[in-house]
């Protein structure tokens, strides 16, 4: 079996699932303070973007339980301040991040605390150091890596919600060839939650 049907299996086997149980859609964006740890200096935190498209599947009817598969957008900013090079590090990466959520609360209620726990793993798209763009062969092109937050959603109708969410990332997996070179990230993102087909909460 390739890639291709694999994918498509995949895809299928996602529809179907899809279509036998509750699910919801959200999109989210804000500030990522990232910083560039690197065993050759220290960094200072930047300030980038994250944006988040996910596709949430319940696991019970009470709803209480998730899987949310994001597609993500981020901008990784930090700026290393000594060492044998110094400068502004900026990354640009595209990826994907399955994350289990725990909802608190009833279904019913209005107001819904949450906490998200799962990996990423991301596509490093550029990479720019010291005001130079590496070519692909200087760093990894798939970075693995944990999600962990929290956040809270608020209902303003029978289909929509409010959502806020904080929390950290790490890399497992350095981002440079030349050495140890994890991001850590701290992010705050708002946005909407909303259901197509399916009112009940």
């Amino acid at each position: 079996m390739n890639y291709k049907q694999l994918l498509l299996s995949f895809t299928l086997l996602l529809c179907t699932a899809a279509s036998y149980g509750q699910y919801r859609w959200e999109v989210s964006g804000g500030a990522l303070y990232s910083t560039f740890n690197v065993d050759s200096g220290d960094t200072d935190a930047g300030v980038g973007f994250y944006v988040n498209a996910g596709y949430g599947y319940l696991l019970g009817n009470r709803a209480r339980t998730s899987i949310v598969f994001s597609l993500e957008l981020l901008q990784r900013n930090s700026e290393i301040t000594s060492g044998v090079l110094t400068g502004d590090v900026s990354v640009l990466q595209v990826g994907f991040s399955p994350k289990f959520r725990y909802l608190f609360g009833e279904n019913k209620d209005k107001f819904r605390a949450f906490l998200n726990v799962g990996p990423s793993f991301r596509v490093n798209t550029s990479v720019e150091v010291a005001g130079v763009d590496l070519e692909s062969e200087n760093f990894e092109q798939v970075i693995i890596g944990g999600v962990y937050g929290g956040g809270a959603s608020l209902g303003i109708g029978e289909m929509v919600d409010v959502m806020a969410e904080a929390g950290v990332m790490n890399d497992f997996v350095d981002n440079l060839q030349s050495g140890s070179s994890k991001f850590f990230d701290i992010y705050l993102r708002v946005g909407i939650r909303f259901r197509i087909y399916d009112a009940r909460r």
